[in-house]
């Protein structure tokens, strides 16, 4: 009898527990309370409710099983048993849960609304429409099923229905979780830059504690060239939430691209701290201290990078620049070639396997791959200068002068080009007076 008591004394503890929003400790709660009577199917409920508040959806998912082998016909708990199955994707065991109990109560509405969520994450946008009306036809005022309809309408790329979708769920509920979000996500994909940042405003308003949403505006704000704005965003991220990656990711970004390398080299190494496995992550930090002069700590970061990702073509580039500069031209060039592989229309690894090229005498191959480079991108003037420069030593006077002109038609203070011509001169000569010397023998 005692024991049942406490069972009873842990259950109403949980309870308090769960009120105040403290969840691993309502859990111990439920846990214990379950292994003295483990045969009522309210507590396995409430158990599965905890659970998904610590979003252990799987976990979740079991205790709402283990409630309806006790309590078959409750509807409720099967629903949020067919919303976790959702959640852990598997999308047809929840359908047909769903169907079984929309059979079984066919005016119970949430059975059809749920469906309109698997149905899109299925890809099944036909049927996710038809679950929409016949939910409807139940209740015209359901939230969630706007919310979900809203879902498969974006996924279809129908942003104007979709924002009707989660206009309809404010008009309902004016606090419904993400729906302002999502609107200024479709706004943006539609490229209305202002709209989209007017939702994301009023969403940071009536939740101005959510880290994604930071994080996503201030994506949006670097789409716009605000990088001010996004580097504030992201350092509110960083401030409710130390531990989150990304934001230090995009901050390093920013400092690099303002030329912040220090900068950009802290957040990166934090980030890294954090999560060392960060798609990407290596290879930033890698070309940060290649920029800095940093050659062997940059190779360290570039080679785990390409070691970790071969198809990275931003840290294969960046390991053939790193290895160019320590003199490897021969080790470079196996690293621009697989980055042409990977992208076969980048000017840059064309020009630098130019220049392995020429650094191993081998000028008609640098002038073959510079050219290359020229026909991707026709205004690059440092590929103008290096073809100068190439056929300037094979004595082709008229195309070097070619090169020569066309890269001071873009760029008239480019130094190298500028100088060019007394170089130029001064070759022609030097090669002229050594053929009259070597004629001179004749005589």
């Amino acid at each position: 009898m005692r024991e049942w008591q406490d069972a009873e004394t842990r259950i109403e503890r949980a309870q308090r527990l769960t009120e105040m929003q403290r969840w691993p400790e309502a859990l111990d709660e439920l846990d214990a309370a379950l292994a003295i009577n483990p045969n009522d199917a309210t507590w396995h409920a409430q158990r599965g409710h905890v659970l998904d508040q610590l979003e252990r959806h799987d976990e979740a998912a079991e205790a709402y099983r283990a409630a309806l082998e006790l309590d078959p016909d409750n509807c409720e708990v099967e629903t949020a048993l067919a919303i976790d199955l959702i959640r852990i994707g598997r999308h047809a065991e929840a359908i047909s849960r769903l169907e079984r109990l929309a059979k079984e109560h066919p005016d119970y509405e949430p059975a059809y609304c749920n469906r309109i969520a698997a149905y899109t994450r299925l890809g099944d946008h036909e049927m996710a429409e038809q679950m929409f009306y016949e939910a409807q036809n139940i209740t015209e005022d359901c939230p969630n099923c706007f919310h979900h309809m809203a879902e498969s309408l974006a996924c279809r790329g129908e942003f104007d229905r979709a924002i009707y979708c989660w206009q309809r769920a404010l008009e309902i509920a004016p606090d419904y979780p993400m729906a302002r979000q999502r609107i200024a996500e479709s706004y943006w994909m539609q490229g209305r830059h202002d709209k989209a940042q007017e939702y994301y405003l009023a969403a940071m308003r009536c939740d101005p504690g959510q880290t994604d949403l930071l994080v996503e505006f201030g994506d949006l704000l670097i789409e716009l060239d605000d990088l001010m704005g996004a580097a504030a965003r992201f350092r509110q991220a960083l401030d409710l939430e130390p531990t989150v990656t990304r934001p230090k990711i995009m901050l390093g970004l920013i400092c690099s691209q303002q030329g912040d390398l220090d900068g950009a080299v802290r957040y990166f190494e934090a980030a890294l701290a954090d999560d060392e496995h960060y798609p990407g992550l290596r290879a930033q930090l890698g070309e940060a201290e290649l920029r800095r002069g940093n050659l062997y700590v940059a190779l360290r970061h570039l080679s785990l990078a390409v070691e970790d990702d071969p198809d990275d073509a931003m840290a294969q580039m960046a390991l053939g620049n790193c290895l160019l500069q320590l003199g490897r031209p021969a080790e470079a060039r196996q690293h621009f070639e697989k980055t042409i592989e990977l992208d076969p229309e980048m000017a840059g690894p064309h020009h630098n396997l130019g220049i392995c090229s020429f650094l191993t005498g081998d000028f008609e191959g640098g002038i073959r791959h510079c050219l290359e480079a020229l026909r991707i991108d026709p205004q690059n003037v440092p590929v103008l200068h290096k073809l100068a420069l190439a056929y300037m030593h094979l004595g082709r006077w008229r195309e070097a002068a070619e090169m020569r002109d066309r890269g001071l038609a873009i760029d008239p203070e480019h130094p190298g080009l500028k100088t060019l011509p007394r170089r130029f001169w001064t070759m022609r000569l030097r090669r002229s007076v050594r053929r009259l010397a070597a004629c001179a023998w004749l005589f």
